[in-house]
């Protein structure tokens, strides 16, 4: 997939904490193929109280390229989760965000999140441990 998938926050944080399913998975992309972020990751890994005692390992994470949230994919989240709140099934503003930019973008999310982005139409969703990303 050219540029990579895009990791979620919950993937980097694993790395970042050093545990959990994500950290291999980002230890493999940091070396090897490439992923990207999305700004919505941005701006959740500087919420992190670690971010605030020492931003350097999130900027050096986010040191790939980025995904932003367009018109278009601004547009494309408020839509999808207002389908979503209206099919009773509504998602996190920021998953929407993310959702949007990853749709917009045709590209995959890789997230231990499955079960709320699962409910994207359309989205295509990984978990950290599928070995095509390594």
């Amino acid at each position: 997939m050219a540029g990579g998938p895009v990791l979620d926050s919950d993937v980097l944080i694993d790395y970042l904490r050093g545990a959990g399913p994500g950290r291999e998975l980002v230890r493999a992309l940091i070396h090897g193929p490439r992923y990207r972020v999305t700004a919505v990751t941005a701006f959740e890994l500087a919420l992190g109280r670690s971010y605030v005692e020492n931003p350097r390992p999130v900027h050096t994470l986010l040191s790939v390229p980025l995904l932003t949230l367009t018109r278009r994919a601004g547009l494309r989240g408020g839509a999808l989760l207002t389908e979503l709140r209206r099919k009773g099934a509504a998602i996190d503003v920021r998953d929407a965000m993310q959702a949007g930019i990853c749709l917009e973008a045709g590209t995959t999310l890789v997230t231990r999140n499955i079960a709320h982005f699962e409910r994207v139409p359309g989205l295509r969703v990984a978990h950290p441990t599928e070995s095509k990303w390594a």
